[in-house]
């Protein structure tokens, strides 16, 4: 018979061993099991805005080295232009170990190398001219892949069964954009609604078989930066499909008018 224990916390009650090996129980091993197979990423939240002088990178919880952790509070890296690409990356340090702890070290720092050593976990990348402010708004799908004075995010890993991923925030500008066109197949609707519909990232693989069942050449990898060059060919060629009957109806209004 197995007995599933939760430990009541009270005031004038004795911490006893029990508690605490079922309060681990419930943390640590749950979420290790919970996410058996994910690929490192960010699991929830991790937000990044700016401010004048700053990235700050918000709360939330990332996947790293197959454990869990948790961003209680926001950090922040102050930035300055430079003109050169410049990728800010979170640091894990070795784990290290005392009589009553196993933890490691976090911490942001900047890059020029576009590789990820080690330790190292990409939050974004953007090139900042002299007089410009980094943003971390967007105007439209195709705005995520910005060069100058932008945070880009296309490359930062989202923890997913198998691979990382694309953040959802990126999936689901796509899927609305998608939707907003009159001429989209029925198929092309039910996959951008579910997008729309699901608090998870969309996997890796589910992305390259929608970019292969549109046409897309095979991808020979399964990088973000590539599933989001074929989402962006898909979106270009779904407004190039729309755009001929509008020009249609303007010139025959056009006709009827002369």
């Amino acid at each position: 018979m197995l007995v599933q224990a939760i430990p009541l916390f009270q005031d004038a009650h004795l911490l006893r061993r029990g508690m605490l090996e079922a309060l681990a129980d419930y943390t640590f091993l749950f979420q290790e099991y919970l996410y058996k197979g994910y690929a490192d990423g960010i699991l929830a939240g991790c937000e990044l805005t700016t401010t004048s002088d700053a990235i700050i990178l918000n709360k939330g919880v990332l996947l790293f080295d197959k454990r869990p952790y948790l961003i209680k509070e926001p950090m922040k890296a102050a930035y300055h232009p430079t003109n050169n690409l410049t990728v800010l990356k979170l640091k894990f340090s070795d784990e290290m170990r005392d009589p009553n702890y196993i933890y490691r070290e976090l911490e942001l720092a900047f890059s020029e190398q576009t590789q990820i050593q080690k330790g190292e976990l990409e939050l974004c990348r953007f090139t900042l001219q002299e007089g410009a402010q980094l943003r971390y708004q967007y105007r439209n799908f195709e705005d995520r892949n910005t060069i100058y004075d932008t945070l880009n995010r296309v490359h930062v890993p989202y923890a997913s069964p198998g691979s990382s991923t694309l953040a959802p925030e990126i999936t689901k500008s796509f899927a609305a954009e998608m939707l907003e066109l009159s001429n989209i197949s029925d198929y092309d609707a039910l996959f951008c609604m579910q997008m729309l519909g699901q608090s998870q990232p969309v996997g890796a693989e589910a992305l390259k078989a929608y970019l292969r069942r549109k046409g897309q050449k095979e991808l020979t990898g399964t990088s973000n930066m590539e599933i989001y060059r074929g989402l962006a060919e898909v979106l270009k060629q779904a407004l190039g499909e729309n755009r001929p009957e509008e020009k249609e109806h303007r010139k025959k209004w056009r006709v009827t008018v002369e």
